[in-house]
């Protein structure tokens, strides 16, 4: 009897996955990227309700007097403030303006957050469950219908049992095999999304059900 497929398991962690994606992910680091932007946009905005100084410093050489004596050179240093006191008028829509944008990207960033999370632990969960299904197949379910094939086919030998009883052992396992493949196939597809969605570079595509059975035969 061949061999069953290898599995290639992974150890998943949704914390770790999750870091992950925060950091990884093109379009989380997308949106935290356009969040920072609106939040320096809005501090600068709110820096406009500040007074604006303005120091001059100029400097003056003076010629000599008639009688050539030494006149001292002129400095002055000028401090001016622009208090912005009917300024609130225009800063106000402003500042608004500047708030409802960095709020509406943060919830956009926010969703995006938990839409991912959300997506990560469906996905983990499918994989560890198609995991705990595959080894079932491995380790119970294929090794028990194919010890039936052949105590069938030696009964069959002798008379014992009928043709289609042979058959019906032979389908059996025939049919846990395509399960089996299914199942890993899923669990693939599975670690290929996770990875996707923490933003790593994905798995190449699962062979198909019918590509791990042609194998499984080689």
């Amino acid at each position: 009897m061949p061999a069953p497929p290898q599995l290639r398991e992974e150890t998943l962690n949704l914390e770790s996955l999750l870091a992950t994606a925060l950091t990884q992910r093109p379009q989380l680091l997308a949106l935290q990227s356009l969040v920072a932007r609106n939040d320096k946009a809005l501090e600068l905005t709110r820096k406009n309700y500040y007074p604006d100084f303005d120091v001059r410093m100029s400097y003056g050489q003076r010629d000599n007097m008639l009688d050539n004596s030494r006149r001292p050179d002129m400095v002055s240093l000028t401090v001016a403030m622009n208090l912005p006191v009917w300024r609130g008028d225009k800063l106000q829509p402003r500042e608004a303006e500047s708030l409802a944008m960095r709020d509406q990207a943060l919830s956009t960033y926010e969703a995006q957050r938990n839409e991912v999370a959300a997506r990560l632990r469906q996905q983990t969960a499918l994989a560890e469950q198609s995991l705990k299904s595959a080894r079932l197949y491995q380790t119970a379910i294929l090794p028990q219908a194919r010890l039936t094939v052949e105590s069938t086919l030696a009964a069959y030998r002798v008379n014992r049992v009928d043709f289609m009883t042979l058959l019906d052992s032979q389908m059996t396992v025939l049919n846990s095999e395509i399960s089996l493949a299914t199942t890993m196939a899923g669990y693939n597809k599975a670690l290929a999304e996770i990875d996707l969605l923490a933003g790593k570079s994905p798995l190449n595509l699962s062979p198909t059900p019918r590509e791990l059975m042609s194998r499984e035969r080689m």
